[in-house]
């Protein structure tokens, strides 16, 4: 018999609140807030709802990684992200 206890909700944070090295999943309709045009540009660059990241840089600008792709990030672009940390066994 396995344990049914649900696990606790991580916190949905801006991206701008995680520090180098740190990894996290971009959540789903957080890049809606965005215009349409920078929408595409970060799709096209890898970073879409639901992707894994780390943090390579915080600060100004955010330099994230999505798989092998460093994508610089603006302050204002990066605390509108959502993201829901990975946990320390690295589950996100």
């Amino acid at each position: 018999m396995t344990d049914a206890t649900p696990q606790p909700e991580r916190p949905r944070i801006p991206l701008t609140q995680l520090g180098r090295g740190q990894r996290a999943r971009l959540d789903a309709g957080c890049m809606s807030g965005l215009p349409e045009h920078d929408q595409c540009l970060l799709r096209a660059m890898g970073v879409h709802e639901h992707c894994e990241l780390r943090v390579c840089k915080p600060g100004e600008p955010c330099i994230i990684q999505v798989e092998r792709t460093k994508v610089g990030l603006s302050g204002p672009v990066a605390n509108q992200l959502l993201v829901t940390p990975c946990d320390d066994t690295g589950a996100c």
